[in-house]
């Protein structure tokens, strides 16, 4: 009676180990996918002007892998795919590029490269951006929604030219039709969030700060 007794509460508590771990892996890939979640930016596209953001973050992935994971060579890797998409198709991921940059013009983003390159102009942090969606679905959204989680994989402009990745559409257009590609798209770029300064940028990001500025003491 005794031995049975050990083996219901045996299995009564493997029973809420196996739960816990359940609950505890269903949290994490809920964390997850909040972190990767796309912007939805189709939901609301009437006029049919955007490709399914599904369909543009598989692009971004297959030039990914066709360049090694070079960003220089990516870009000529992108116009190679676009190539083989109908010219309507080469404008859609052209805006769904666009209105992607236009809902990532944030102060908060913008803080980030400040840190990273030491000084970040506005064309300078069109090109993060650019660099960003180059990384992928997983990577872009990890980092709008917390900059600092690129600490471990992002490199400066200086060490990794970031302009260049959306001119692949427009040279795939240009190729394609032998015309400029239509700019017919126009998202409003509203700058987001609270300015920062030199100051309390460096608090902001101690993590960045302390990469590339040598900064120690920004997190205290």
């Amino acid at each position: 009676m005794k031995f049975k007794s050990i083996i219901l509460t045996c299995f009564a508590f493997a029973t809420i180990l196996v739960s816990c771990e359940a609950q505890g892996n269903k949290d994490n890939s809920q964390k997850n996918e909040k972190k990767t979640k796309s912007m939805n930016l189709t939901s609301s596209d009437t006029t049919q002007q955007l490709m399914n953001e599904g369909d543009f973050w598989k692009l971004i992935d297959q030039s990914r892998v066709a360049s090694k994971y070079d960003y220089q060579t990516q870009i000529n890797a992108l116009k190679i795919i676009l190539l083989t998409l109908e010219p309507r198709d080469i404008e859609k991921f052209d805006n769904t590029f666009t209105a992607l940059l236009a809902a990532t013009y944030d102060y908060k983003l913008w803080g980030a490269s400040y840190v990273i390159n030491g000084g970040c102009s506005d064309d300078c942090f069109d090109y993060f951006r650019h660099y960003l969606i180059g990384q992928g679905k997983e990577r872009f959204y990890e980092t709008v929604n917390d900059p600092e989680s690129c600490v471990n994989w992002i490199k400066s402009e200086e060490e990794d030219n970031w302009e260049g990745l959306q001119y692949a559409a427009m040279d795939a257009y240009k190729q394609k039709t032998g015309k400029e590609i239509p700019k017919t798209y126009q998202p409003k770029f509203e700058l987001k969030g609270k300015p920062f300064d030199d100051e309390t940028v460096m608090k902001q990001y101690p993590k960045l700060a302390k990469k590339f500025m040598g900064n120690t003491e920004s997190g205290e």
